[in-house]
Parts: structure tokens; sequence; C-alpha cells
């Protein structure tokens, strides 16, 4: 079931992004496509504006979530102060990472986030209070947003 689903998400990602589309054109020059004196004309503009971005948000999680991982390991924080892997790879602020939740009483698994700054130091956004130091996390090959 699992594998038919990312399959039946990955299929929609053309679609997502043709209407998306569309409606960042109608957008452009919305004064030929709307009319300001009809409520439910200026009522659809608004609704479309906030299906894209609810669209557009759709599709960033499944282009990741569908992504190759490119490498894995353990992060240490380097003599820069960024938070690394023993390739070379660092992760700095707004940068993506996958990072393994393992906590007494969670189910072991990977989550989403992006790495970003205090002033003092480097962190995971969903979860500000974990260390980075030691902990394991993946790089994936994402695609570039078109």
């Amino acid at each position: 079931m699992k594998a038919q689903i990312q399959l039946e998400l990955e299929k929609l990602l053309p679609q997502i992004k043709w209407v998306t589309n569309m409606i960042k054109e109608a957008e452009e020059d919305w004064p030929a496509h709307y009319d300001r004196t009809q409520p439910d004309d200026l009522y659809l503009r608004g609704m479309f504006y906030q299906i894209e971005d609810k669209l557009n948000d759709a599709r960033r999680l499944i282009r990741f979530m569908v992504a190759p991982v490119l490498k894995e390991g353990v992060l240490y924080k380097r003599s820069d102060g960024r938070y690394g892997l023993q390739d070379g790879t660092y992760f700095s602020s707004s940068g993506y990472i996958e990072y393994l939740l393992t906590e007494p009483g969670e189910d072991t698994r990977w989550v989403s986030s992006r790495v970003e700054h205090n002033g003092e130091d480097y962190y995971i956004v969903v979860k500000p209070e974990l260390s980075l130091d030691g902990q394991r996390v993946r790089v994936k090959d994402l695609p570039t947003w078109d």
C-alpha cells in the first residue's frame, strides 16, 4: 500500500505544477482575469492564492520524500562552528536536513526539517533543543525548484 501511495503522489507532481503555474499566470495580470467589482471574483482570486501556496507545499514535500539519499552519517561540530559529516558535507542556515529520531517512547524514524542559527549555535527547526553533535543525518539529492 505504501508503495502505491508514493507512486500516486509522484504522479500528481506534473498536475500540481501545471495548476500552480496557471494560478501564477492569472495573478501576474489579474485585472485581465478578475473583475474587481465582483466579490465572487475577488473571493476566487484569494482562494486560488491560498490554494497555490498549499499546493506548492505539497509539491515540495513530495519531491523531498522521493529524492534519493546521497549520503548518511553522524554530525560533528567543525572548527568553523558548522556541523558536518566526515566527508566534508556541512549544514548551514536554511539547509534541508533529515535526522534519525531515536528517543525513548518514540518510534525510530527519519524526520525532515531544516537547520537554522540562533546567534549562538545551529539547531534543527522541528526540535531546537536537540544537540546536532552526534546526530545521525542523511543528505538527499534535492531537485532544484522549477
